[in-house]
């Protein structure tokens, strides 16, 4: 293999394999990788525009029982540092974030086994009659399947209620490494890989 062919067919739009990725990542200058990438973009989406939007992270709750080797957010249910997040609080990071010129709301939490789905649609319906004009960012993969199991639902079934209580788009959280041998050992409470994969296709779907 050799770099300049392989970024030439790149450039052409063909699809690379992923041992040419790898041979890419392994032997190709960083800077010509972001030439060639822009060179991309440029043809996909032409001008000198970059875009950008300003938002405010905001953890619904920190309760959660997926057991993630890594976190040191979580709490156990009943812990004493345990919180589910009020509307006061969300009023008073919405009101900062509209002053910064923000007009997102990333909300992520932990999987907490007493909020299901009506808990969050009625969040979502409040926080949109409050300020019609914030967009929600909302719940991870992880989140939705966590709240499909405590319904006994389906993934689009979840989605759909969310996205008519207000969900604007659904961040790609809680990937980390999407391999189920992986992700047994460090977030042996998140759904596999197949199910992110799942709701993430569920989610374009919904639109």
């Amino acid at each position: 293999m050799q770099t300049d062919q392989l970024l030439a067919r790149a450039l052409e739009g063909d699809f690379l394999s992923i041992e040419e990725g790898v041979f890419l990542f392994e032997n190709a200058p960083t800077a010509l990788l972001m030439e060639v990438g822009n060179q991309i973009r440029q043809k996909k989406v032409p001008g000198d525009v970059v875009t950008w939007i300003i938002d405010r992270n905001s953890n619904t709750t920190n309760v959660c029982i997926a057991n993630c080797k890594f976190c040191n957010f979580y709490r156990r249910p009943g812990h004493e540092e345990s919180y589910v997040t009020d509307i006061e609080t969300y009023k008073q990071k919405i009101e900062e974030t509209f002053e910064f010129g923000g007009e997102q709301l990333l909300l992520q939490g932990g999987h907490h086994p007493d909020l299901g789905l009506s808990y969050y649609v009625g969040l979502f319906k409040e926080l949109k009659e409050l300020y019609p004009n914030l967009k929600l960012h909302a719940l991870g993969p992880p989140e939705i399947a966590h709240i499909t199991k405590l319904e006994g639902s389906s993934h689009i079934e979840v989605l759909q209620a969310l996205k008519e209580a207000g969900l604007d788009s659904l961040p790609g959280a809680g990937a980390e490494i999407l391999n189920d041998r992986v992700r047994r050992l460090i977030s042996k409470g998140k759904c596999g890989g197949q199910e992110w994969l799942d709701i993430m296709h569920a989610a374009h779907k919904v639109g």
